[in-house]
C-alpha cells in the first residue's frame, strides 16, 4: 500500500499542532539503508560542536597504537604527543530538539545496559560458592 506524502511545509504544521495538543507522540520507525549506509562504522573518539542552532557530531578512529604510546609517555612521566592522527568516520549535523531526543535515548540505553550488568554481576555473585565451602 502507498500513500502520497504531504509536503514538508505540511507535515511540519501537522506535527506542530499535533504535539501541541497532545505532547510528543512514539511511533515505529523502519530506517532503510542507501548507498554505503548500511555499513557499520567503527568509532573510538567523538565530540560536538554547536554552530548556528546545529549541533556537529563528529565519529572517527585513532590507532590504538597512538593511543597505548600517548598513554605510555604519559605513565613513564615523558610528554605526551599534542596531537594525535585520527580518521573521521561520520559527522553529522542535528538541531537541538534533535540531540535532546538522542540524549534521551542514550541515557535509555545506558541504564538498559547498566541495569543488566548489575543483574548479571547479582547473579554471578549469588552462584559462586561461600569462601568457606569445600568440595570434596
Amino acid at each position: 500500500m502507498s500513500h502520497s506524502m504531504p509536503s514538508e511545509h505540511d507535515a511540519l504544521s501537522n506535527h506542530s499542532a499535533a504535539q501541541d495538543a497532545a505532547g510528543p507522540i512514539q511511533i515505529g520507525l523502519r530506517l532503510r539503508a542507501a548507498d554505503n549506509a548500511g555499513r557499520a562504522l567503527v568509532s573510538n573518539v567523538s565530540s560536538v560542536h554547536l554552530s548556528s542552532g546545529m549541533a556537529f557530531i563528529d565519529f572517527g578512529f585513532v590507532e590504538q597504537s597512538a593511543l597505548t604510546e600517548a598513554t605510555r609517555a604519559a605513565r613513564a612521566g615523558g610528554e605526551s604527543p599534542q596531537l594525535a592522527d585520527g580518521r573521521l568516520e561520520c559527522r553529522i549535523a542535528m538541531g537541538l530538539t534533535d540531540l535532546a531526543q538522542l540524549t534521551r535515548q542514550l541515557q535509555q540505553v545506558l541504564a538498559a545496559a547498566n541495569q543488566r550488568a548489575a543483574m548479571s554481576a547479582d547473579a554471578h555473585a549469588h552462584s559462586s560458592l561461600p569462601p568457606d565451602t569445600s568440595l570434596q
